[in-house]
């Protein structure tokens, strides 16, 4: 269970700003400039995937002007949930973490799926999202209902795929993630739901109900695996004995996954998921594997600017060639894990230029090179 924040206690329940103010200063974007600024905040990649969260975002502040500004009350049956699915480092928590939490301004929170539980076994409740969505908001829980939660590694939540399961499952240990997604079925459908404002902490203070019929939840995962299993259900059924041929094929780490085999219910079920709670997720949407240019950009707009003005802090001045670049995207593209291996290839070099130059003020310039297949320090 995570530790109780000791500001906790301090956190002031007077508003001395309306839901209805925050609300009604909320700009109001139209979905291109959305996309534009996403763009601006150094976001690369994903166009599919951008036009349908910039949409998302903005319905969610339309949606809260029409509640809180028109006084119009919202549809029942029309809560905003919305499933990301793609490789690794393909930048599906990062665009939700740039909507939300910097272009909108909404209390936003990302949590990791992974420390969540069945109610009564050891872990957190699902409940404890709104737990923390309240603190995000300042204890404002009309503001906190105004925001949206991401929860990261959603796919981790698959259970076993033996239909065993199903038997003496209310006596058993809670490992399976089965329970989470049955805690999930109310929390992402019920127009309100009951958190406990103190984390769970102590029986003394009451719940508190939270209005959910404008909050927007987003799910984010991997599901490794997915394509391969909605393929089996798609395909032809492989032919026994002497001369058959294999139709599977060897299974790639970063893939995407078409439309077609996003609508086959029948495969998250196999995978591991409640068709149910599936169901609950009105838009899926399936981000793409990064590809070389993609990966390109990412590292010349966004990592090395970051670790240029590193070196810059410490007097230098860094400096990496084209090739070392192409040689770090390469390495990134077979690694397979998206944004995340282009640090994971260029942190060793600049590491071994950190370790013999930092703090050195003979030298001025730190330069990558290539030096055949690996990559030198040159100075000056």
């Amino acid at each position: 269970m995570s530790p109780r924040p000791d500001h906790l206690q301090a956190l002031s329940f007077e508003r001395g700003e309306s839901v209805r103010d925050r609300v009604a200063a909320l700009k109001v974007l139209s979905p291109r400039e959305i996309d534009d600024r996403l763009s601006e905040l150094g976001y690369r990649g994903q166009q599919e995937a951008r036009r349908a969260a910039s949409v998302l975002a903005y319905r969610h502040v339309r949606r809260l002007r029409r509640i809180h500004l028109e006084g119009i009350a919202p549809e029942p049956g029309t809560r905003e949930n919305c499933l990301f699915l793609g490789p690794t480092g393909s930048g599906k928590t990062f665009l939700v973490e740039l909507l939300f939490r910097q272009i909108l301004g909404v209390p936003t929170l990302i949590v990791d799926a992974t420390q969540f539980s069945e109610t009564g076994y050891v872990g957190d409740d699902v409940t404890t999202m709104l737990s923390r969505l309240y603190e995000a908001a300042g204890g404002d829980v009309a503001w906190a209902a105004c925001g949206a939660i991401c929860m990261d590694e959603f796919d981790k939540l698959a259970t076993s795929r033996s239909d065993a399961r199903f038997a003496g499952q209310q006596t058993t240990k809670d490992v399976s993630g089965f329970g989470v997604q049955r805690s999930l079925l109310n929390l992402l459908s019920a127009p309100r739901a009951d958190f406990p404002p103190d984390f769970g902490f102590t029986s003394r203070t009451p719940p508190m109900p939270m209005e959910l019929s404008a909050l927007t939840f987003i799910a984010c995962g991997a599901f490794s695996g997915l394509k391969n299993t909605a393929e089996e259900l798609g395909g032809h059924k492989e032919r026994m004995g002497f001369g058959r041929e294999s139709s599977k094929r060897a299974e790639a780490i970063a893939e995407k996954v078409s439309d077609e085999q996003i609508e086959q219910t029948t495969a998250f079920a196999r995978y591991g998921f409640i068709p149910e709670l599936i169901g609950r997720f009105s838009r899926i949407v399936s981000f793409s594997p990064l590809d070389a240019a993609t990966l390109g950009s990412i590292l010349e707009e966004n990592v090395l600017r970051a670790y240029e003005r590193e070196f810059a802090h410490e007097g230098l001045n860094l400096e990496v060639e084209p090739a070392v670049r192409e040689w770090v995207v390469q390495r990134a593209l077979k690694r397979e894990t998206g944004a995340r291996g282009l640090r994971a290839a260029l942190v060793p070099q600049l590491e071994r230029a950190a370790y013999d130059h930092f703090g050195e003020p003979q030298v001025s310039t730190v330069r990558l090179v290539l030096q055949g297949e690996q990559v030198g320090v040159v100075t000056r």
